[in-house]
């Protein structure tokens, strides 16, 4: 659930999504775990993150912001991702700007 696009469902939408982001030029993204809780089947983390991206003229912008995992454990015994949101914490820019 990325911030101002429509929630990807389904692997596909999902991979897309994350396939444009990697795309862009001078990308970087690095994550902070700062919670981890697990209850029975289900657990989930949350931390900040930072995302470097070149603008048009080629000048690194940063971004930073928070995010929830939400985990759920297969029968298998392996863990998979169920939800994922993120938002920045920089402030809203007005359209036309």
């Amino acid at each position: 659930m990325a911030p101002n696009a429509p929630i990807a469902t389904g692997p596909a939408a999902i991979r897309k999504s994350w396939d444009q982001t990697f795309a862009l030029p001078g990308v970087a993204l690095t994550f902070s775990t700062t919670k981890l809780e697990v209850s029975g089947n289900l657990g989930y983390t949350q931390g900040h993150y930072q995302f470097i991206v070149n603008d048009p003229q080629g000048k690194p912008v940063t971004d930073s912001g928070k995010y929830v995992t939400v985990y759920r454990k297969q029968a298998d015994g392996m863990w998979k991702l169920v939800a994922d949101i993120f938002n920045s914490d920089l402030p809203v820019v007005p359209p036309g700007k």
